[in-house]
């Protein structure tokens, strides 16, 4: 009898131990990986980069919302996931087909309530019982040994996603500009006209000259405003920078225009 406090003690400790365990062995299943989003409300995503990582600790996640950078805290119990304080950056990006609206990737996890992972699955349950989020599990890759070419403007096929930092005035869905290096040639089209001129270019600085273009005029809504700041864009640029997919074009350390590159 005298050591039933000792045993009482002891299981206490146990339990607590365990139950620990188990709430760690939970954020563990969710907390070394990256989950990318496929499914919002039914609807397939296909072309988009947002991405869920919960840190280590369990206590915070980060990732991004297919724009923006995301953040906020996160809980983790047995098979209940709640997200809250979400923060982004507020960089303004023009939609893609394919890909999801900020603001619904984010209401859709300030009302997930449950989750159930199946192998490199993750589903997301709101209140209702409803599955509202789907990820699959990406797999990160070992750091190659030699760093990555750097991007080139020859390398992409760059469309026109912002003016001065703000979004264009319609969606311009095939104003881009294409760098030739064997013709030093820089042409596309503005969403109304093609053009073409010639450019130089260094590692950081650059220059786009002689540009020309047929006359068509669109009056039927604001493009022909939109192709007037892209050429004058084009035309003003001094130099240039290449990161997250996409291009900078700066005259000083004004940015003149943003572009989103995809392949040739």
């Amino acid at each position: 009898m005298k050591n039933t406090p000792i045993k009482i003690w002891i299981l206490s400790i146990a339990v607590i131990a365990f139950t620990g365990a188990g709430v760690f062995a939970q954020r563990d299943r969710l907390g070394t990986s990256q989950w990318k989003l496929v499914q919002i409300n039914g609807r397939a995503v296909t072309n988009s980069n947002a991405y869920f990582e919960i840190e280590r600790g369990g206590a915070r996640f980060t990732g991004d919302t297919g724009c923006n950078r995301m953040f906020g805290r996160v809980e983790v119990s047995s098979n209940r996931v709640n997200f809250s304080n979400i923060g982004t950056t507020k960089r303004m990006c023009k939609m893609m087909p394919g890909n999801v609206p900020e603001p619904a990737f984010v209401n859709a996890l300030n009302n997930v309530v449950r989750y159930q992972r199946n192998g490199n699955t993750l589903e997301l349950y709101d209140r209702r019982g409803r599955d509202i989020v789907k990820f699959k599990r990406m797999v990160k890759q070992a750091p190659e040994e030699s760093e990555p070419a750097p991007a080139r403007l020859e390398d992409k096929k760059w469309f026109l996603e912002s003016i001065k930092g703000s979004r264009t005035l319609v969606p311009v869905k095939d104003a881009f500009v294409v760098f030739d290096p064997n013709k030093r040639s820089a042409g596309g089209n503005t969403g109304c006209n093609v053009f073409g001129g010639e450019y130089s270019a260094t590692d950081k600085t650059i220059k786009i000259t002689e540009i020309i273009s047929t006359f068509r005029a669109c009056i039927e809504d604001s493009r022909m405003n939109v192709e007037r700041e892209f050429l004058d864009g084009l035309r003003d640029t001094a130099r240039y920078e290449i990161r997250d997919g996409r291009l900078f074009l700066y005259r000083g350390i004004m940015l003149l225009l943003t572009l989103r590159g995809e392949a040739k």
